[in-house]
Formats: structure tokens, C-alpha cells, sequence
């Protein structure tokens, strides 16, 4: 009587979670796809790439003086005296620490901008799957590039308008 108990509670419990998981609706959307198409984006990685080239540059002349400055001592350190040569090693020490310091800002404030680009688009695509997932009626919008299978239906290009039209809204 147990046994047959236990049967008929797993044969209730597959049949209903069956018919939740028919019921469910899902969707996938190639985020990809979706992030490529935001104008803002586009542009904020120029602006990126640009200081990225401006912040090289600076370091390759930072580097260039340092060079100068190290080749002009080794060509004159044997006419100094030991007090003017370890000036000038003085000197050439800080100016390679301020290199290193430099790079390291430089460096860092890239990577503040980036992931303040990567956090509103998040929010950007995030906002316009849950608006799209809202008028379709979706329990789940999975990323299409994550997902073993991508049945259901695709909101790829709802959620492109979405986000084109969230994007103009953010700009004002």
C-alpha cells in the first residue's frame, strides 16, 4: 500500500511539473546582437579607443625622455663627479617611477570607464528584456548564446527596438 502511495505521489508530481513547464513561456534574444546595436555604446568605445591612443602616446614619450635622459647619462657620467652622477641616477630613478605611476593611472581610469559602459549597458538591455518579456507575456528570456537549446520565441528584434528606444530616452 506504501509502495503504491509513493507511486501515485511521483506519477502526480511528474504529470504536474510537466504541465507547469508546458505552461511556461520562454523566449531567448541574442545579446550579442542586441549590445552591438546601441549607438551610445558605439560611440563611448571610440571615445575609448580614442583616450586609449592619447594615453599611449603620452607613455611613448614619457618613455622616449626617459631613454634620452638615461643615454645622455651614461654618456657623461665618466666627466662627473660622484655627487652629479648620483643626482642624475636620482633623477632618472623618478622619472621611471613616474612612468610606472602614470601607466598605472592611465591604466586604471580605463578600466573605471569600461566597466561604467559595461554596467549601463547591462541595465540598458536588461530594462528592455524586461519590458519585451512584460508585453509577450515571457516568464524567461534566456541569452541565446548560453542556452543548450533555444526553443521558444526569439525577441531579438523587439528587444533591438527596445533598446534603441531606451538609449534615445537616456541620452536627453
Amino acid at each position: 500500500m506504501k509502495k503504491q502511495l509513493t507511486i501515485f505521489l511521483f506519477l502526480l508530481l511528474c504529470v504536474g511539473g510537466n504541465t507547469a513547464l508546458a505552461q511556461t513561456k520562454i523566449g531567448h534574444v541574442n545579446t550579442r546582437t542586441v549590445v552591438d546595436t546601441i549607438p551610445s555604446r558605439k560611440k563611448a568605445l571610440k571615445e575609448i579607443q580614442e583616450i586609449t591612443k592619447q594615453s599611449e602616446a603620452e607613455l611613448i614619450e614619457l618613455d622616449k625622455q626617459l631613454q634620452k635622459a638615461y643615454n645622455d647619462y651614461m654618456g657623461s657620467k665618466a666627466d662627473k663627479s660622484a655627487t652629479v652622477n648620483q643626482y642624475e641616477e636620482s633623477r632618472i630613478q623618478k622619472m621611471q617611477q613616474n612612468l610606472q605611476d602614470r601607466q598605472q593611472e592611465l591604466d586604471g581610469n580605463l578600466q573605471k570607464m569600461n566597466a561604467a559602459l559595461n554596467e549601463s549597458t547591462y541595465k540598458l538591455v536588461k530594462d528592455a528584456v524586461q519590458t519585451i518579456a512584460s508585453k509577450k507575456g515571457l516568464q524567461y528570456i534566456i541569452d541565446q548564446e548560453s542556452a543548450l537549446f533555444a526553443g521558444g520565441t526569439d525577441v531579438t528584434s523587439e528587444v533591438i527596438a527596445e533598446v534603441l528606444k531606451l538609449d534615445v530616452l537616456t541620452a536627453k
